[in-house]
């Protein structure tokens, strides 16, 4: 209790202030409010600018400022009383400070009971705990804040605040079940379940309380409702742990019975020694089944209840696992993340998408025995005909290595988007996931056969039992298709995102990592026999003799099928991330990441030149979206995962991707519950809406942030835009709090919506969020980190979110380190030299280094230096409707005499551009290669150098030599420079016969390029897709994207061809009902604009980045770049 005669402030129910346990007065409304929230924000300065926002909302009266300071005014005299205490409320700067003493505080007194609660049981003795966590919660008068319902930001701390009580709660159940009781306990667990359905603490609680009551079959029952509540709710399984609880249930487990002897209040030793147990005693084995839900340590309840292991090899992180007689007995240490692993042709081979290398292994000393280069992003690995055959993800092609020579020796080009390789049939299988296709290769010649119309998301293939089986990840089923058959014959139905797929004992399995369960089907019925629980998140498999081997990828197993039972019949726990399995010479080989556990910790350091904006709303930059992704989340998210996989749309805080309705005009997406902001508020429908209200009204007052723009089809987003004042979107966003849904309704199908809304800019924010820019004040995060300072151009600090929890491993898994620091306002080589100094981890901008750093980079340090493709294109515009350029000639001209090859060496040799005559990048979805405009066009569709002759005379058909030309490029690197590739337009024009001349300019370039009254005849640019749609890159020539006598025109060429927009059109209509002839629509629209050369595309830039020795589990996303979180520090 407070000190005789000091103020007592109470808000763990109804607002009072007591003084000698008396309460004082205060005026009900905004000045009550005001009290609410500088007791939350006791003891720190809070400006008046932010008490204006809290108050009221985000539409203050002019009037606001001076009525804080009548509130202020009122506050202070009551505070002060008649006694004339010390000022409590006092100025400080533009805000004000209440001095709150310790203990004064109902709040501070229950956070210290709660730690008084946990020393003491941590000291033994859990009767004390229950004592002083029943003290605690005696504070408790009702809702907190109950009376004080003058803002909504208030609502949002009564929840927090709420949470605390109901874990307090939750707490003093678990020490009151590990004392022994049960029975006693089930009527309150029921009310809290009742209550909060989706909490599995407490559900767990219930099930063991029930259980010692006798009612196994209703502890049971708790199980089922509670899973059912959060697969059909949340989307997700249950966590380990309670899963484990069901199985010791069902076993009778007698860990789960009361302790024979409770201690009595006070007590400081047991009156009974405990009797042991084999692993540990019964006490200890009932605390780690209930902590283990806590904790999230699925570790503790395993060994609770089943005992240690038999003693087994620890595995690191980045090695292959074997496993012989069931049993792990080695391993080898490959020292780079594995992402696909087969064996055969006398090795073991993995392929690393980090590294963009395939390493062998000999199978008999555990060794590495070579590391082949291959393309970016390999994804997959087959072996077949005396060659190990890799596709390259990121690159659209395979590589054939010769396991004789150790080396790639023939690259082939097949669709875009490979994720995934067999060999069967004869044939070499790709599965093409960004086309939808699968591509059969003849493994003779290596070129391709057949590409066959898939139908579907192609995120694993097998070839074998009559047919070529694909998974379709998006759907839950699998295809079956066969050889010289233009559609698949049939597709089957299994579990929820199906990832992995193996052929034995005469069956298809399927990994449905989503379910945690095995999908056996029988290839003669077509049909699925047995669905078999295993691990949680299966992602490998692996067909043996002794039974199937499943990677499980969430709990860190792997485990075994007995084909003849159907069941699981061994588990091995590995200690790290299984990521893939494969079998030779009666072993199991299981290539392993970093577990999450395993390597959480520490502070990663990211050194960088400037973050755009911390705002969601705002952030448009690589490093802005690099940081959002780690603190916010929307509706749908591209998956977190490196290689082409990244660029696979998923459900966020969405529980799935809802088919749309209404002629593709409506999408109405289910919730999750119990999702909550780190404020502790509520993840709430309407936040959707007020999301992107708030990007629309806060980019069009700033005349910045082009995605606003993507959202127009949003019924009221236009109107939105042109009135920011009056904007109502209540006709085109519709939550409903009832059926915890948001239901989208557009003016016109858009096939790319999903896309959009994983973009950062429509994050949800709290309805509350003004609509203005955050500046350095951070938003509530729902992800795994929060911002906890940001100081502009020098320094971010993002520190773990308290309230995150896991609801998605592929939208929003745990990050590693502790803490994530960026140091900004650093050049690309201090960048460099923070890292060399070890006082970095990672040179975010090292892509913009000199040549010859990069050089000496990749000489010392070249174990440190990843490059990746960038999907961008840098290319020349050239004004169709401006002389000379006006004539097709001219452009093709152009076109045909650039020096690609130099504008690479200018960027610092192949490894960080390579040369492209296309607008789409490669591996891009509808990239087929295309080069017309070369010295030798081939079939390979390869730029080969330019063709000088060919231009002269195309311009002097023309009859344009001698004219003048302008060529406006873009100098500020901070704004999207192109200084180097700009080097080389001005002296290409002069080679063929023109006056030209380089007008350099800064920040203002790409407002003045996209100004038809500039008259601006050619220039320098680059795009990057915002999202992996072909359109993304052609609506920058469409005839919509160009307006005449206007300011605002993307489409700097001033491209316009109605044949070529009319084939846009189909192929998006397309892209749903039919994607593999949509690709082949992109396709042809590509090339065709090549042949127009609006554009002359340059190069395609790649990703350069320099990591320190430290950092490790490097993953590049397609979509977001390096995954930040996922690196780890040692």
């Amino acid at each position: 209790m407070p000190p005789a005669g000091a103020l007592e402030f109470r808000i763990l129910g109804p607002l009072e202030v007591l003084e000698h346990g008396r309460p004082l007065p205060f005026v009900p409304g905004k000045e009550q409010a005001l009290l609410a929230v500088l007791l939350l924000h006791r003891n720190e300065r809070i400006a008046i600018a932010r008490l204006t926002d809290l108050l009221w909302d985000e539409s203050p009266p002019e009037s606001a400022p001076k009525m804080i300071q009548i509130y202020v005014s009122r506050l202070r005299r009551t505070l002060v009383g008649e006694a004339g205490r010390q000022q409590r409320l006092v100025t400080e700067g533009a805000g004000y400070r209440l001095r709150v003493e310790p203990g004064e505080l109902d709040l501070d007194r229950f956070e210290q009971l709660r730690a008084e609660a946990r020393d003491e049981l941590a000291a033994g003795d859990p009767s004390l705990a229950v004592a002083k966590l029943r003290e605690a919660l005696s504070l408790w008068r009702g809702p907190p804040l109950g009376n004080v319902a003058e803002a909504r930001f208030l609502e949002q701390e009564g929840a927090r605040l709420d949470e605390l009580r109901l874990s307090a709660v939750e707490e003093r159940i678990e020490e009151e079940l590990a004392l022994g009781e049960g029975p006693e306990l089930v009527e309150e667990l029921e009310t809290i379940l009742r209550q909060h359905p989706l909490r599995e603490r407490p559900a767990a609680q219930l099930m063991i309380a029930l259980y010692r009551s006798g009612r196994q079959a209703e502890a049971l029952s708790i199980y089922k409702q509670t899973r059912n509540r959060l697969v059909d709710e949340l989307g997700i399984e249950p966590g380990r742990a309670l899963k484990e609880l069901e199985q010791a249930i069902l076993r009778q487990d007698a860990a789960l019975e009361a302790a024979a002897i409770k201690r009595k209040p006070g007590s400081r030793e047991a009156s009974v020694a405990e009797p042991s147990t084999p692993g540990r005693s019964r006490r200890t084995a009932l605390v780690a089944v209930t902590t283990a839900l806590a904790l999230a340590s699925a570790v503790f309840i395993v060994i609770a209840l089943t005992g240690n292991e038999q003693r087994q090899v620890r595995l690191v992180a980045d090695a292959v696992g074997v496993v012989r007689d069931a049993r792990l007995v080695g391993q080898a240490r490959i020292g780079v993340a594995p992402a696909a692993i087969a064996s055969g042709a006398e090795g073991i081979w993995i392929a690393s998408s980090g590294e963009n290398s395939v390493l062998r292994l000999d199978p008999k000393t555990f060794t590495v025995r070579q590391t082949i280069p291959v393309g970016n992003g390999p994804t997959g690995v087959a072996i077949g005909a005396g060659a190990v055959w890799v596709a390259n993800g990121l690159d659209g092609t395979v590589s054939r290595i010769d396991p004789r020579a150790n080396k790639v020796v023939q690259t082939k080009q097949v669709g875009n988007g490979p994720t995934a390789i067999a060999y069967g049939l004869g044939s070499v299988w790709v599965a093409n996931r960004s086309d939808q296709t699968v591509s059969q290769i003849d493994p003779r010649t290596g070129g391709v056969l057949e590409t066959l119309p898939a139908g579907t998301d192609v995120a694993a293939i097998a070839a074998g039992e009559g047919a070529v089986w694909v998974v379709d990840q998006a759907r839950g089923r699998v295809a079956r298709l066969e050889p010289g058959l233009s559609a698949p014959v049939l597709t089957i139905n299994v579990g929820n995102g199906p990832s992995a797929l193996a052929l034995g004992a005469g069956s298809v399995w399927v990994a449905n990592t989503l379910d945690s369960t095995v999908s056996r089907i029988d290839p003669r019925s077509n049909r699925v026999v047995a669905t078999i629980p295993v691990g949680a998140g299966p992602s490998g498999l692996a067909a043996a003799s002794d039974g199937v081997w499943v990677a499980n990828e969430f709990d860190d197993t792997l485990t075994r099928i007995r084909p003849q039972t159907n069941r699981v019949d061994r588990t091995i726990r590995l200690g790290q991330r299984p990521v893939a399995a494969a079998t030779a010479t009666g072993a199991v080989f299981v290539a392993v990441g970093a577990s999450p556990t395993s390597h959480r910790g520490g502070t990663l350091t990211i050194v960088g030149s400037d973050i755009d904006s911390i705002d969601p709303a705002v952030a448009y930059t690589t490093a802005g979206w690099a940081t959002t992704i780690m603190t916010n989340d929307g509706l749908t998210t591209f998956r977190r995962v490196g290689g082409v996989e990244g660029t696979q749309v998923v459900p966020d805080l969405a529980t799935d991707l809802p088919t749309p309705t209404d002629g593709g005009r409506t999408y109405t997406f289910r919730l999750r519950r119990g999702i909550h902001y780190s404020n502790g508020a509520l993840v709430r429908p309407e936040d959707f809406r007020r999301a992107l209200a708030r990007n629309i009204i806060v980019n069009s007052r700033r005349g910045a942030q082009p995605t606003f723009g993507y959202f127009g089809g949003v019924i009221g987003a236009t109107g939105c835009a042109a009135r920011p004042a009056r904007c109502d979107l209540s006709r085109g966003i519709i939550p409903d709090d009832r059926a915890w849904t948001v239901t989208f309704h557009l003016r016109a199908p858009d096939p790319d919506f999903l896309y959009k809304l994983a973009l950062p800019a429509v994050d949800a924010v709290p309805a509350t969020t003004p609509a203005k820019h955050i500046g350095t004040h951070p938003l509530p995060a729902t992800g795994p980190y929060m911002i906890r300072t940001y100081e502009p151009g020098r320094r971010l600090r993002l520190v773990r979110n308290p309230h995150f929890r896991i609801w998605s491993q592929d939208a929003q898994p745990e990050g590693y380190p502790d803490a994530i620091v960026w140091k900004l306002g650093h050049a690309p080589a201090a960048q460099v030299h923070a890292v060399e100094s070890g006082s970095g981890d990672m040179a975010f901008d090292s892509g913009g280094i000199s040549p010859t750093l990069l050089g000496d980079l990749e000489t010392r340090y070249a174990s440190q230096v990843r490059q990746n493709p960038l999907p961008r294109t840098t290319y020349m515009f050239l004004n169709t409707r401006l002389p000379p350029f006006n004539d097709v000639r001219v452009r093709r001209a152009v076109s045909y005499a650039v020096d690609r090859g130099s504008v690479v060496r200018a960027l610092g040799g192949p490894d960080t551009a390579q040369p492209t005559c296309q607008f789409l990048p490669p591996g891009f979805p509808g990239y087929r290669p295309y080069c017309p405009f070369t010295v030798q066009p081939g079939a390979s569709g390869a730029w080969s150098g330019p063709d000088l002759a060919t231009a002269r005379r195309l311009i002097a058909e023309s009859g344009t030599r001698g004219a003048s030309v302008t060529v406006w490029i873009p100098s500020n690197p901070k704004q999207g420079g192109r200084a180097r590739e700009g080097a080389v337009a001005a002296p290409l024009l002069k080679q063929l016969g023109f006056r030209a001349q380089a007008r350099h300019l800064g920040g203002e370039y790409y407002a003045k390029a996209g100004d038809s009254r500039l008259k601006v005849q050619a220039g320098v640019q680059s795009w990057g897709a915002d999202f992996p749609a072909p359109w993304n890159f052609f609506f920058l020539l469409s005839c919509r994207s160009f307006v005449p006598g206007t300011g605002n025109n993307p489409n700097f060429a001033e491209f316009c061809d109605p044949e070529i927009d009319r084939q846009i059109t189909r192929a998006r209509a397309l892209q749903a009902s039919d994607p593999a002839l949509a690709s082949s629509l992109w396709s042809k629209i590509d090339h065709e604009l090549v042949d127009q050369a609006p554009v002359v595309p340059l190069v395609n830039p790649k990703q350069v980045d320099f990591l320190s020795q430290r950092a490790g589990n490097y993953q590049y996303n397609p979509q977001w770049g390096v995954l930040l979180d996922q690196l780890w520090v040692r």
